[in-house]
């Protein structure tokens, strides 16, 4: 499924190379703003440079960008992954001595075939006859926070996350990381600041195309050896919906215990959309977890206090030994499996992904 941002909006009903493959039906985003939010324009025109003022378009770009965000997203929730036909138009809602701006956006959205998608959106790498300067100032910036980020150098003030969200600067997702592991360690004594940071992170990481946030994050999962990075980095696939099949089979086949622990919990969160695939995919994943997890402690018997009886008891993989069978070892705190009590385990993560399929079959075809 194509994610909401990702998908192609056009002004017109039809494009070279556009195969529309169905039409869904009229989609359409309302934006109210009171007339407040142009307080600079109308007050004065104190930022008016030859006939223009800066703030009102930076304000009306905001706005349409915004409705533009809005009618993808309904375009999304009904399975389509164009839109055709876009018109936006402003209008001004006035009484009782109130007055405030609506912008309305109205499409179509139909589903397209997706190699054929692929062939319309423009390559960043494309050359052109000419360039506006504002492209190239911004292509300066990037590169700019780029290289700073490398060396350590770059300042995560307001300006700097609202240009690498909206400019999707994929290349300094590690850096990040680097520069903010120390909020992320503590972010429970850091809590203000890190959830500044943790709020600007998601938009960032949402900002980005579908595919590369998936293998951005699970990637470094797979790799990190700060336990915590890895943690948080699966508690933002969580908040962003971003549950993948292969990606999540791959860390419960990691060598690395940890690894396939935050792999289980990652098999509970969830994607957008599911169809007969996904259904397919968890149950596969389900009976792979039935299957890979099997008992750490090693099972033996012990006398018991003056009887001639024995009784079950298993020996920790910590070294702690004699530990009654369904308690958890008084050294290490794990149970048998090597699952802590607060930990998702494998028989309540196999019971969620069974409950979660009887729930989707029941709205499938």
């Amino acid at each position: 499924m194509t994610n909401p941002k990702d998908i192609l909006v056009i002004t017109t009903s039809s494009a070279e190379g556009l195969k529309i493959k169905k039409h869904l039906k009229p989609v359409s985003a309302h934006i109210v703003a009171g007339t407040n939010l142009f307080s600079d324009f109308l007050g004065g025109l104190t930022d008016v440079f030859g006939g223009r003022s800066n703030s009102y378009q930076k304000q009306l770009s905001s706005l349409y960008n915004e409705a533009v965000e809005v009618i993808k997203l309904r375009a999304h929730e009904i399975g389509g992954n164009c839109i055709i036909g876009l018109n936006i138009d402003m209008d001004e809602i006035s009484g009782k001595g109130k007055s405030m701006f609506m912008l309305t956006a109205i499409g179509t959205a139909v589903i397209i075939e997706k190699e054929e998608k692929l062939n319309l959106i423009s390559n960043i790498d494309e050359k052109f006859e000419n360039v506006g300067v504002e492209r190239i100032n911004s292509l300066r910036q990037r590169k700019n926070i780029i290289e700073n980020a490398k060396n350590g150098l770059l300042h995560y003030d307001n300006e700097t996350w609202t240009f690498i969200t909206s400019n999707q600067v994929e290349e300094i997702f590690p850096f990040l990381l680097e520069t903010f592991t120390r909020l992320i360690d503590n972010s429970k004594s850091m809590e203000h600041d890190f959830n500044i940071f943790n709020k600007n992170f998601l938009s960032y990481v949402d900002s980005l195309e579908e595919e590369k946030k998936i293998k951005l994050l699970y990637d470094k999962i797979e790799s990190e050896a700060n336990h915590n990075i890895a943690v948080y980095l699966s508690e933002v696939i969580k908040e962003l919906n971003l549950f993948n099949y292969d990606k999540s089979l791959i860390l419960l086949k990691n060598s690395d215990f940890k690894k396939q622990k935050i792999g289980l919990k990652i098999a509970t969160f969830d994607k957008p959309f599911y169809n007969k695939e996904d259904v397919n995919d968890l149950n596969q994943i389900k009976n792979y977890i039935s299957s890979a997890f099997k008992e750490r402690g090693e099972i033996t018997s012990k006398k018991q206090l003056l009887s001639s009886k024995e009784k079950d008891v298993w020996n920790c993989e910590c070294g702690n030994k004699s530990v009654e069978i369904g308690e958890y070892c008084g050294t290490c705190y794990k149970d048998i499996n090597g699952f802590e009590k607060n930990e998702f385990k494998p028989n309540n993560v196999i019971k969620y992904i069974e409950q979660k399929i009887e729930l989707i079959n029941e709205y499938l075809k």
